[in-house]
This record gives C-alpha cells, sequence and structure tokens, in this order.
C-alpha cells in the first residue's frame, strides 16, 4: 500500500488506497453473497479450478451409482416376475404328482385315469402358458431362446451381474407330456391277424380314444372264405345244430349278417309245418325291420328244415327235439359269423373291452364287431386296424398298440406301471425347477447385497462431492457480514480520504 502525503494533492494517495481496499471488500463480499444465494461454494471455474474437476467427477460417480440401484432394483423386479412363475410351475408339478400316485392304484377304473390323463394334459398346457406368458418387456424369462441377462450394476464398463437363463422349462424338456399334433397309433407288432393299422376320424357319437395302451385281439372267425359259423346258446335245446351254407346270391339282402339272432318259432301247424321269426339282436336296421318271418311246410326225416326254404337266409336249422313236439313261443339264441369274416374287439390297457362303432356309419356301437379279411375296419374312436387274409386270422390273437390324441400335450397314465414311472418324472421336473428357483433366489440375495453396498458408496461419494463443491453456508454468512462492515469502514474512509487535502486552505489564508 501506497504512503499517504497529504501536502501533495495532484495525488490523492490516501483516497486510492481506500478505494482500493473499498474494491476488494466488494470483490469478495459480493463472492460471499453469491454462494448464500447459490448454496454453492464454486460457481465459477475460477473459484477453484482443481475442486471444480474433482467435485465433477465426483458428481458423475454419484450419478452412476444411483443408475445402478436402479438398475439392480429393475432386475430384482424382472427375476420377483420369474420367481412367480417358478413357484406356481412347483404348485403345478407337485399337483400333477399327486394325481399320478393316484393313477397308480388299482382303486380306481379306466375311465377315471382317462380323466385323470386330461387333467394331467391341461395342467402341462398351464405350465407351457407360464412359460410363454412369464415376460419382462417381452422377453421370456423361462426359457433359454433370448440368452442370458446382463445386468448393469457398477458405474464403470465390465461392473455387470449375469443372469443365466435357466434351459427351458416346458412340459417337453421336464417330459412331463410329449406334444402331440395329430391322433397317432404306434403298433407294436403287427401280427398275422393284422397287416397293419392307421388312425382314422371318428364315426357318429363314438367318443374318440384317451392317450393310453390299446389292442386289436380277435375273437373267433367263420369257418370258411366261403362258408359262415354259427355258434349256439347251449342254455336252450330247441336247435340242436345252425348248418352254414355258405353266401346265397338270392333273394338280395335277407342273407344273415354276421351278429347274434334269435329264432322263435311262432306257429306249429303241424309236424311238417313250423313257423317261426329270426330276429338280429344287434341291427334293427337288418332286413329292415331288424327280423324275418320263415315257414317251411316240409321238415325231413332227419329233423332239417327244408334248405330250399331256410336257404334263403344261409343257414340250415337243425332241431333238436322231435318237430312233433315243437311249441309256439320256443326261442333260441346264436351268433353267426358271414363267410370271409372275423369277430373282433377293441381292448384297453387293462384288457377291457371297449366300445366300438359295428358298421361304417357308425349308427351302431358294441364291444365287438366283425370285418370282412383283408378289409380295414373304422373303429369310430380314432383308429383303425386292416385284417390280414382269412388263412392268417387266427383266433386269439393281438395287435398291442399306443394311441396317443390329438391336443397340444399328451400325457399317458393309462396304467398303473406307467402312473408309477410319471410319478418319478414329476419328481425329476420338481427337482429341475426347484434347482432354477435356488439358482434364482441366491442371484437376488446377491442382488440385495450390492445395492447395499452402492447405497453407501454413493452415498459417501455424494458427500465428497458437497464438501467441495457446496457452500457452508453458517460460514459464509459470517464472511458475509464481516466485508458488509469492511465495506461500510471503507467507505467512510474513503470519505475522510478525499476530504484530507482540504487542510491545506489554512496555509492560505
Amino acid at each position: 500500500m501506497a504512503n499517504v502525503d497529504v501536502t501533495r494533492i495532484a495525488s490523492n494517495i490516501g483516497a486510492l488506497n481506500a478505494l482500493n481496499s473499498l474494491q476488494n471488500i466488494n470483490a469478495k463480499l459480493a463472492l460471499h453473497q453469491t454462494r448464500l444465494s447459490t448454496g454453492k461454494r464454486i460457481n465459477s471455474a475460477q473459484d477453484d479450478p482443481a475442486g471444480l474437476t474433482i467435485a465433477t467427477k465426483m458428481l458423475a460417480r454419484s450419478e452412476g451409482l444411483k443408475v445402478s440401484m436402479d438398475n439392480i432394483s429393475d432386475a430384482k423386479n424382472m427375476l420377483s416376475v420369474a420367481e412367480a412363475g417358478l413357484s406356481k410351475m412347483t404348485d403345478i408339478i407337485v399337483t400333477m404328482r399327486s394325481k399320478a400316485e393316484q393313477a397308480a392304484s388299482d382303486t380306481i377304473g379306466t375311465s377315471e385315469r382317462a380323466a385323470i390323463q386330461d387333467q394331467l394334459s391341461a395342467y402341462a398346457q398351464q405350465i407351457q402358458d407360464l412359460v410363454d406368458q412369464t415376460k419382462w418387456n417381452g422377453v421370456k424369462l423361462l426359457d433359454n431362446t433370448s440368452g442370458n441377462k446382463v445386468f448393469q450394476t457398477g458405474v464403470d464398463e465390465g461392473e455387470t451381474t449375469t443372469w443365466v437363463l435357466p434351459n427351458a422349462l416346458d412340459p417337453d424338456t421336464l417330459n412331463l407330456s410329449e406334444r402331440v399334433t395329430a391322433d397317432t397309433a404306434s403298433f407294436v407288432d403287427v401280427s398275422d391277424s393284422f397287416s397293419g393299422g392307421t388312425t382314422s376320424s371318428q364315426l357318429g357319437s363314438m367318443s374318440e380314444l384317451t392317450t393310453g395302451d390299446y389292442s386289436f385281439e380277435v375273437l373267433d372267425k367263420a369257418t370258411s372264405a366261403t362258408q359262415g359259423k354259427a355258434t349256439l346258446d347251449t342254455t336252450s335245446s330247441l336247435l340242436s345244430g345252425v348248418n352254414a351254407l355258405g353266401t346265397q346270391a338270392s333273394p338280395t339282402g335277407t342273407e344273415l349278417a354276421s351278429g347274434r339272432y334269435n329264432i322263435k318259432v311262432t306257429n306249429v301247424a303241424s309236424a311238417t309245418d313250423v313257423s317261426y321269426i329270426i330276429t338280429n339282436l344287434d341291427d334293427s336296421s337288418w332286413n329292415t325291420t331288424g327280423s324275418m318271418t320263415v315257414s317251411n311246410a316240409d321238415i325231413s326225416a332227419g329233423n332239417i328244415l327244408d334248405t330250399a326254404k331256410t336257404g334263403t337266409v344261409g343257414i340250415a336249422l337243425t332241431f333238436g327235439t322231435d318237430p312233433a313236439g315243437l311249441v309256439a313261443g320256443q326261442s333260441m339264441n346264436f351268433e353267426y359269423i358271414h363267410s370271409n369274416e372275423a369277430k373282433f374287439e377293441l381292448n384297453d390297457a387293462s384288457g377291457q373291452a371297449t366300445q366300438i362303432a359295428r358298421n361304417v356309419s357308425g349308427s351302431l356301437s358294441g364291444t365287438y364287431s366283425y370285418k370282412a379279411a383283408a378289409a380295414t375296419f373304422q373303429t369310430g374312436r380314432g383308429v383303425s386296424i386292416t385284417l390280414g387274409a382269412f388263412a392268417n386270422i387266427a383266433a386269439g390273437e393281438t395287435e398291442r398298440f399306443t394311441y396317443k390324441q390329438a391336443n397340444n400335450y399328451s400325457v399317458d397314465v393309462s396304467t398303473t406301471i406307467k402312473a408309477g414311472s410319471y410319478m418319478t418324472t414329476a419328481n425329476y421336473a420338481l427337482d429341475k425347477v426347484n434347482s432354477t428357483l435356488s439358482g434364482l433366489g441366491s442371484l437376488m440375495a446377491r442382488l440385495s447385497f450390492k445395492e447395499e453396498s452402492i447405497a453407501a458408496a454413493q452415498v459417501n461419494v455424494e458427500g465428497a462431492y458437497n464438501r467441495i463443491m457446496n457452500a457452508n453456508m453458517a460460514e459464509e454468512q459470517v464472511n458475509a457480514s464481516k466485508y458488509s462492515i469492511l465495506q461500510q469502514t471503507a467507505t467512510a474512509m474513503l470519505a475522510q480520504a478525499n476530504a484530507a487535502p482540504q487542510t491545506l486552505l489554512a496555509l492560505f489564508r
């Protein structure tokens, strides 16, 4: 600061010193007032260039840590969605195992197992729905089609956490069901009685077979390819025999078809004049009314009705009693298998005969049917079978096959063995889902630890940034008050310095 010489008035050094001091005080007062108004210690790069650089980096890191915490929260929410899907999947699998255990007991029947199969198929579909619908931003979470998920859980490049998506947990992969798009019949062995099998559409009102094991069995066949076969109901002695006469050329439509019949004596005019009625017990449409009235005026000494008359239906009847002893109302049942035809049935896994169509239209049904050799039979239950040549057909032969119903997911617990095996499969599936759920929980716990660590780091970085960048308001208020007082005193001193040269006027009085 320059020395003051009052006797030299051309330059008022004292006033200049006071003015310079006032300007410095004003500048400092303005600085502290700016800090008080903005709350920041550094309002311009010139205030603290190094501090500004350090604070800016800390601010970037603090904001990055905040984003990391948001990323972790989002990741935990995503994993929570996956966890909910997996938890529900375990519930479904436990229920499926319980149903399979129920089906493994012979206390239930075939129809009950079929109902359980339908229920298990529905549960398998629900598991697939969980796989398809458990998503985050349109991305499936319970299969590996979209690859692993990488979460940016740190501030810098490479500071990530990876979620390895589980292998596909759909019913196919878990072996809980098989995806079936069309009805299939897989034949185990094709015997001489059957040349092969195929699936077919259903007929009439017959219901489609459920998924499971089945078999075709030949029960009986005609005597030959040209002559039929008749079997009597031995509980009655009305007839002692029914002789098949072979195919009848005329009259058309009256020859017996394969089936069960009843013959009833309706009138006995004499020992040689007997009337009777033959009724088809299986088909009420046979011969239009289901029955045919036959009369015969000539019974030979051998008790055989005249074949010229009985030949119209393809058989000759041998009465077991003296024709003279016949009484109206007597009746007897018999079964007739047409020439070149075989009788067979469709059995379920337990060997019980199931309902099948009796004719091509599906209008008749029963537990057995008749079909010509080398012809294909449509069961009306979704499966067909082609018979072999007549000479190769043998009574008692069976053809086993597995039928799979056309639906999205097919489950087979049609036998106790298969149901027991399915219980083991469900256990494996449950282990796999639980393992995935356990890994998911571990990852979520890891993210929680990381979130806590990052939260603490963010607070500390924010504190360091605060100390550098933000103003200490108490300190700044003290400084502002100090410089405000100094401003006033400097102004007063400037006024006095300006008045000092006036004392020299006394020398000129």
